[in-house]
């Protein structure tokens, strides 16, 4: 009996002693796998052939080359995560809130599409403009993107589109700054919303804040950031313009839209057989501007064989520098205007 009882005291220490073993392990792997940080991880993303992307109902089809944009690929980190790209020469780890300064995810995904969504109609314009194509802008809805942080008294939400306010017809943000100036700070409008594709009831109090076009001064309204949506009609229909949707978001592809909508509504292979990526936002008389995460487009554009670079003037040497460091014959050229981008991609090799 007492060897009996011995042996069952060291079965259960051996259960006890498999269980404490698998206790640990589960939760030394809820630790590095599962359990959230409060970084993000940047790393090269993909570099994607445009021309699927667009449709240009009569558009000129030949292209034996290819125009790219390039994207970086932002990751929520976990402890693994952070331990493997610690050691990776081309990931950047970042805090998470120094990108969402204080605005919810989906607020913030609400802004990357309407970045994308405008620099798509920049880059409409912008061809247009070059191709002395014309044109006019029809406005589609004056849409809220963000509620800024600890400033905002309103029921309003993200990605709403704003119909009226006090029964006033809005479509774009002047109609609404129209509306405004007759109210005063501490006011609460009425507002009607399409949420859903449902029109619902809201209310917006009226805040003070400092005006983003001119840090000296502040200005009243609904201390909210929001997205305008227009359509660019051509006056031939021939050249009307149609993005296919993408799971990609920013501001940042502009200059290669406008590149490809050139290819396409003029005559010639602009691409001259070439493997050209590149970056930058685009304005719609062809000004070119800065962008983040260069280092890591640069990356992408080499993986899928770019032989040309287009960068920002104002990332350029951001861009070389890399470009120094890797392994590649891809050039890396500097505009500021689109005039830049069509020069550099006709004396590409000559």
């Amino acid at each position: 009996m007492v060897e009996k009882r011995m042996q069952d005291q060291r079965y259960k220490r051996g259960n006890w002693a498999v269980w404490r073993w698998l206790i640990v392990c589960l939760l030394v792997v809820y630790v590095v796998v599962f359990m959230p940080t409060p970084y993000v991880i940047y790393t090269p993303g993909s570099a994607e052939e445009i021309k699927p992307m667009v449709e240009v109902r009569q558009g000129d089809e030949t292209e034996k080359g290819t125009f790219m944009l390039t994207t970086v690929r932002r990751t929520y980190a976990n402890i693994a995560l952070l331990g493997i790209n610690s050691f990776n020469d081309n990931a950047q780890i970042a805090k998470k809130e120094d990108t969402l300064r204080g605005r919810s995810e989906a607020e913030y995904n609400t802004e990357l599409v309407f970045s994308m969504t405008g620099s798509q109609s920049n880059a409409i314009l912008a061809a247009y403009n070059y191709a002395k194509i014309p044109y006019t802008v029809e406005n589609m809805g004056l849409y809220v993107i963000a509620n800024l942080p600890d400033i905002a008294k309103n029921t309003l939400k993200t990605n709403d589109r704003i119909i009226e306010v006090e029964g006033h017809r809005v479509n774009k943000v002047k109609d609404l700054q129209d509306v405004i100036k007759t109210y005063r700070e501490g006011d609460t409008l009425n507002v009607i919303v399409e949420r859903d594709g449902i029109q619902e009831k809201a209310t917006a109090t009226l805040v003070s804040f400092v005006s983003s076009a001119d840090k000296t001064k502040k200005q009243v309204g609904f201390g909210i950031q929001f997205g305008e949506k227009t359509e660019i009609v051509p006056a031939n229909e021939g050249h009307s313009i149609t993005f296919k949707d993408n799971n990609i978001g920013g501001p940042s592809a502009g200059l290669m839209f406008t590149l490809e909508l050139i290819n396409r509504l003029t005559p010639g292979d602009l691409t001259r057989g070439l493997r050209i990526a590149g970056t930058g936002e685009i304005t719609p008389d062809g000004q070119v501007g800065i962008i983040g995460g260069i280092q890591h487009k640069v990356v992408a554009a080499d993986r899928e064989g770019a032989e040309l670079f287009l960068a920002p003037e104002g990332n350029y040497k951001e861009a070389k520098a890399k470009v120094d460091k890797m392994d590649t014959k891809m050039k890396v050229v500097p505009v500021s205007t689109l005039q830049d981008a069509l020069k550099a991609i006709q004396s590409y090799g000559k």
